[in-house]
């Protein structure tokens, strides 16, 4: 059999090693660029709103999307990737991208008419159905995606990334700046770079109709309606927190919450980029393969976590200074806020083994019970207005996510979970982290923080350099 036979059917390619490895950097560099997207916008829409009123309208309406979009998905983008490993799955894995593609776009076009009829005239309306209809487009592009994921063309997965996150950010302030500083304004710029991504996805990857596998809309509704209950959990695991301030707390605590979000959302961001060349890597094999694919994956995984975490936590004092306007009460909800990323990796790698055994309906149960114990748990700091305490309550949870995912799927890979790195990873972080909580939040002692993490890495960098190249020579 051929490579690409080869690894239509499930079997791993010599090259994948390889591949993996460069593709894991293209998708860290896009999920950079990606967040990046949020970090130079949020300190302009700021500035030009002017109000704190109506940044949170904004970042509730952002806030609909990345929820909206993930409920919606239904993990069916998992299971286009699972699809195109199977034997002859090719045309499957389209015909699922073809019901994601549709289904996502009347699903937006059906809540986004909703909230205009039904809450016409309510403030903020207008942001949230042009959210709501994003929200349905940027299901095309996660179907693109998964199908790109599974071709291992990261370039092109790369390049919807940064049209539908980076581009889109940039078009809403532009339009803002243009024609006024509304919500609603910058909400149509996004719009508008979000529908040409959803048109760039349909060309790039190219769907089809549903009806052209007969398998495919059965085994997309199998899959999606017991994950469903899974994709609402986690997205209110991951962004329910400014919701439920903006319910119990005070007046503007939401909107401070909002402003320091981008510590969970760009450290969820990072594995995940990381995760879309992980998730081939453990679906394409089985047995003795998966056991020792996973330790390594689990490895890298873990201390991608605690660098991720360390880089995080070190600069939260001076990007809180620029996109917070100073606020230094900020500054250790930020500091904590990347801790998440522990417990989300281990989560990550656990739930892809579910997908691939097609055994999904344990995340309509896991999940949703680690949500109740969440919220029940981060109620009472969030009545008090503590966002120390709701970022702790929001580490605890994802710490309980991984762990809950790992009893469940530990046999499917025994053997290959390398819990002592990813213990050792875990105290480290924590105790870096109790650290910078140690320290004063001034502006001089942010850089320091920041300068002695970028000489550790330099030397950490040129180290390994150094011994790559010694062992190449020997070799």
């Amino acid at each position: 059999m051929s490579e690409p036979e080869l690894a239509a059917a499930g079997a791993p390619s010599s090259g994948a090693p390889a591949r993996t490895g460069r593709n894991s950097v293209l998708y860290l560099v896009g999920a950079l660029m990606q967040g990046l997207g949020i970090f130079i916008v949020q300190p302009f829409a700021l500035h030009v709103l002017n109000d704190d009123a109506k940044w949170q309208e904004l970042f509730l309406s952002v806030s609909v999307i990345q929820v909206g979009v993930v409920l919606a998905a239904a993990g069916l983008p998992l299971a286009i990737t699972k699809a195109w490993f199977d034997p002859g799955g090719h045309t499957k894995a389209r015909a699922i991208s073809g019901f994601l593609t549709l289904g996502g776009l009347v699903l937006g076009l059906l809540a986004a008419g909703a909230c205009l009829l039904f809450a016409s005239g309510v403030k903020g309306s207008t942001s949230f159905s042009i959210a709501l209809l994003a929200m349905g487009l940027q299901a095309s592009v996660l179907a693109a995606q998964a199908i790109l994921r599974a071709q291992g063309r990261a370039v092109m997965f790369v390049v919807l990334s940064l049209c539908s996150s980076m581009a889109a950010y940039l078009g809403g302030l532009v339009s803002m700046l243009l024609f006024g500083a509304e919500a609603s304004i910058f909400m149509a710029g996004y719009g508008v770079l979000v529908f040409l991504s959803a048109v760039l996805s349909t060309v790039v990857a190219r769907p089809v109709v549903p009806f052209s596998h007969p398998a495919a809309i059965r085994e997309a509704m199998s899959i999606g309606i017991p994950v469903l209950p899974h994709t609402g959990a986690l997205m209110l695991l991951t962004q329910g927190a400014p919701f439920l301030l903006a319910i119990v707390a005070a007046s503007g605590v939401s909107g401070d919450y909002g402003k320091v979000q981008i510590f969970v959302l760009g450290s969820i961001t990072l594995l995940g980029a990381l995760n879309n060349a992980w998730v081939p890597a453990l679906m394409s094999v089985r047995g003795d393969d998966r056991v020792r694919r996973m330790r390594s994956t689990m490895i890298t995984a873990s201390l991608a976590g605690a660098a991720i975490v360390v880089v995080a936590s070190s600069g939260a004092n001076l990007v809180v200074h620029v996109m917070a306007g100073g606020k230094e009460s900020l500054i250790p909800v930020a500091q904590i806020m990347p801790l998440i990323a522990m417990g989300y990796l281990l989560y990550l790698n656990a739930s892809t083994l579910l997908f691939a055994d097609n055994v999904t309906w344990w995340l309509s149960i896991v999940t949703p019970v680690v949500l109740v114990v969440s919220g029940g748990l981060a109620l009472w700091p969030a009545m008090a207005g503590n966002l120390e305490g709701v970022a702790l309550v929001s580490v605890f949870s994802f710490l309980l996510l991984g762990l809950a995912y790992l009893g469940v799927a530990w046999r499917r890979a025994a053997g290959g979970w390398a819990l002592g790195v990813y213990c050792l990873c875990w105290v480290v972080c924590a105790a870096y982290v109790g650290l910078l909580l140690l320290l004063p939040t001034d502006v001089v002692t942010g850089l320091v923080t920041v300068g002695a993490v970028a000489v550790v890495a330099l030397l950490g960098a040129v180290t390994w350099r150094v011994r790559a190249r010694r062992v190449s020579v020997e070799a």
